[in-house]
């Protein structure tokens, strides 16, 4: 008994600090558009504004995008206008421009009208059910902050072959590739290759990230060669094919350059997350999506605590590709 009053109190304790944590974010936000407040504004159709501004952490490249998709998707349910403010670490533009929609919003337009606008803090909030959020509101603006990708629970009758269909029809309908972008994905080879990825987050020591274990040496050594044989098993069924591997981890692409016959992509992998405007210092994480994208078989490999990336399993949707992971 005093071990579940102990669970109870401990459960309590952690869903307090989440509320307490994320009231703080709320006021963070509110401080921010309290510098934008407008009254002036005689908006006639109500907009969703996804934002990535560096108020507060956003996440990865593939979370930003699922929020992106998540939020363009509930506009079109609603037949809201759609803007993307993505600002930080560096412009969007720099890479993905509007395809068949607008979706620019100069900081400018970003105003504040305390009476039709409202500010919604999705980050990590896996158990709401966002569309209910915007249908109750009289709002006619909302600033959103999102990194979930919902179309399952906004449409949980459809399987997941009809999800992914959704999310790479809405992607393609949003994005394409900037000039800059384009040139840099020329220069790569477009010969038939099957792909690798692996996330180790913080286990090589690379760099900090939201997890905080790192390995000493032998245990990056062991756990390398585990992932070096779960490849080669893997590899050695297609010996036709060209084989590249993708990684957060610097350490492990340099093992593979220096031990082994498979390709990377040059460069040293970079977290969205850090503050660096520089295009060129962000370009290898979309070289590596879009590449991965282009590949026709794409394998996650993660074993014993490494991280379930869901980096590769969205590039393999918005190319259409075999999607595969390999699990030890």
């Amino acid at each position: 008994m005093k071990l579940e009053k102990f669970n109870e109190v401990d459960n309590y304790m952690k869903l307090l600090r989440k509320k307490i944590a994320r009231f703080y974010k709320q006021l963070i936000l509110l401080k921010y558009y309290s510098k934008k407040i407008d009254f002036t504004s005689k908006q006639k159709k109500r907009k969703i504004v996804i934002c990535f501004d560096g108020n507060l952490p956003h996440g990865g490249l593939v979370d930003r995008l699922k929020g992106i998709i998540s939020l363009y998707e509930i506009s079109k349910i609603l037949d809201f206008e759609f803007k993307i403010f993505f600002t930080h670490p560096f412009e969007l533009t720099n890479f993905l421009e509007p395809n068949a929609i607008d979706w620019i919003i100069d900081e400018k337009e970003l105003k504040y009208n305390v009476l039709n606008s409202k500010i919604v803090y999705l980050i990590n909030d896996f158990k709401i059910t966002p569309l209910k959020i915007f249908e109750k509101s009289k709002a006619k603006t909302f600033f959103v902050y999102c990194n979930v990708d919902y179309l399952a629970k906004l449409y949980p009758t459809k399987n997941e072959q009809e999800i992914k269909f959704i999310w790479k029809n809405n992607y393609d309908h949003l994005f394409k590739t900037s000039n800059y972008l384009q040139e840099k994905l020329n220069i790569l080879s477009s010969e038939s290759r099957i792909a690798f990825h692996t996330r180790f987050a913080t286990l090589m020591g690379d760099f900090s990230d939201s997890t905080k274990m790192i390995l000493n040496e032998k245990e990056k050594l062991d756990l390398t060669q585990k992932v070096m044989k779960a490849i080669n098993d893997k590899a050695n069924q297609y010996p036709d094919k060209v084989a590249y591997v993708f990684s957060d981890s610097n350490f492990f692409l340099n093992h593979v350059r220096t031990t082994t016959n498979y390709k990377t992509l040059e460069g040293v992998p970079k977290h969205i997350e850090n503050n660096n405007s520089d295009a060129d210092y962000h370009s290898k994480t979309f070289l590596d999506f879009y590449y991965l994208a282009g590949s026709e078989l794409v394998f996650l490999v993660t074993i014993d605590q490494m991280y379930y990336s869901s980096f590769s399993k969205y590039a393999a949707i918005i190319g259409d590709s075999e999607f595969n992971t390999i699990i030890n």
